[in-house]
């Protein structure tokens, strides 16, 4: 029965003398070792030891000391050079005075083990880059919500690196007023009782302190007897997207504002100018010495200022489409600076074209550009002291292809709370305006491809930044 155990045993089964030679190997030895058992007998084991006869006598001398081995890990070496992995067992025999008179061995093939194992690995790592490499905040909760875990996503998300953020509390990235609502610790009971938080949408404080939107969900992590170990969370940046359904949203209810403003604007203006004949007529038959023509006079001007409030409004709710054609930008320029001066109530403020470099000319509308530039020249000059400065800055970048205008002074500037507000249609400070000025020169720009940005300083002055693509799609 041995010796059928020992030829149907898939493992090598070979005996050994007191000096390590091989006496005896099985057919699952010959199988292993691609080899007849005749070519392997008579042979050191060391010959087949990836560790060759150092290894063999290390073997020897610990199964001297030992009398049994289990489990030792090593590699056999076939005749044909291949290498198999194997864990090798053996067992000392010994004479009636005790001496070592050789050993039973056994090798368990491991090549399909490793393969599982190298198969298995690869699979973690691929796992493990996803999770650490993935666009979303990834991150691991103990009990009590310190952090154990913050992949790439998360550093980029929130700032905090991986080192700053792990052992430290998840209050970290949580703004101090839901701190104070406790909000962590109703997620945490949810997810206690329900296993899971699915798409919850909160706040969360960046390293730099801004405000950012995010949606996560939250799952338990439980051990083998089922007991809560901690939890993750899947976190995802929205704050873009809210704000661009805000805009989405904010879009629709101008242009239904648009439309209701344009249906209006008709119905005011047709009226208005038979109100203005009418007054006319009147005001004409009245002698020059009559009190009343004076009167007459102011309600004229009045039915002038509502009209061109009633033609502002129209040509936001409906402008006219951009026309192509040539823009020669200095010549604008300077036609609006020279409309400006004339315009000007105050005769001491300064306005200068500062043009250091010739701009090629470019397709666009140019009638919307001088607009853009008449408006920022005025509002400028609503915002300079007496004895002020304006200055129109015209740049050429050849490298981006962009032409820049710049329209800057040295007024009261504007606070950040009315900045924040001046693109908005009918938004003004002013007495006299219509709120529509700085609303349609980014509607203008914006049909050019551009953009214009603005900085100021309350109580030194203001820039308008138009910046415009050189190959402009209108």
């Amino acid at each position: 029965m041995g010796c059928a155990l020992e030829q149907t045993s898939p493992d090598a089964v070979v005996t050994l003398d007191e000096a390590g030679t091989i006496t005896f190997c099985s057919q699952g030895g010959e199988e292993m070792l691609g080899a007849a058992a005749a070519e392997v007998v008579g042979q050191s084991l060391g010959s087949f030891c990836a560790g060759g006869q150092p290894e063999s006598r290390r073997f020897l001398e610990r199964l001297l000391q030992e009398d049994r081995i289990r489990d030792y890990l090593t590699e056999l070496i076939t005749p044909a050079g291949k290498r198999i992995p194997v864990a090798l067992s053996g067992r000392a025999i010994r004479g009636e005075a005790g001496e070592l008179l050789g050993a039973v061995c056994v090798a368990h093939d491991l090549s399909e083990i490793r393969r599982l194992e190298d198969e298995l690995a690869a699979k973690n790592r691929f796992m493990a880059n996803i999770l650490k490499d993935s666009a979303d905040a990834i991150m691991t909760l103990d009990p009590d919500n310190f952090i154990t875990s913050w992949n790439r996503g998360a550093e980029a998300i929130f700032g905090f690196s991986a080192a700053e953020a792990v052992g430290k509390h998840i209050n970290l990235i949580i703004p101090p007023e839901l701190q104070a609502a406790r909000e962590i610790e109703r997620i945490t009971d949810t997810v206690r009782a329900y296993g899971v938080l699915r798409s919850y949408q909160t706040e969360r404080i960046t390293k730099d302190g801004r405000r950012i939107q995010v949606i996560f969900t939250r799952t338990s992590i439980r051990d083998d007897a089922g007991r809560i170990i901690g939890s993750s969370a899947v976190l995802k940046d929205v704050t873009n997207v809210l704000n661009l359904e805000r805009q989405l949203a904010y879009a629709e209810h101008l242009a239904s504002l648009g439309e209701l403003s344009a249906g209006l604007a008709h119905e005011i203006k047709n009226p208005l100018a038979g109100i203005k004949g009418v007054i006319d007529v009147i005001r004409d038959s009245l002698a020059h010495s009559d009190v009343h023509r004076e009167i007459l006079g102011d309600v004229l001007r009045e039915v002038d200022r509502i009209d061109r409030t009633v033609q502002d409004l129209l040509t936001y709710a409906k402008p006219k489409p951009p026309s192509h054609g040539d823009v020669d930008l200095i010549a604008a320029a300077q036609r609006m600076i020279a409309m400006s001066r004339q315009s000007s109530r105050n005769g001491a403020v300064s306005i200068e074209l500062d043009s250091s470099v010739d701009i090629p000319r470019f397709t666009g509308d140019q009638t919307q550009l001088e607009q853009v530039l008449l408006n920022l020249l005025l509002n400028a000059q609503n915002a300079v002291h007496s004895r002020g400065r304006i200055v129109v800055r015209l740049r050429y970048d050849r490298t981006s292809g962009d032409v820049r205008i710049v329209v800057e002074d040295d007024g009261c500037g504007i606070p950040e709370e009315i900045r924040r507000k001046i693109f908005q249609p009918f938004f003004t400070t002013r007495t006299d305006g219509t709120g529509l000025g700085l609303a349609t020169c980014l509607k203008n720009v914006q049909y050019h491809g551009g953009t214009i940005d603005v900085q100021s300083e309350v109580g030194k002055g203001t820039r308008f930044i138009v910046t415009l693509p050189m190959f402009c799609r209108l």
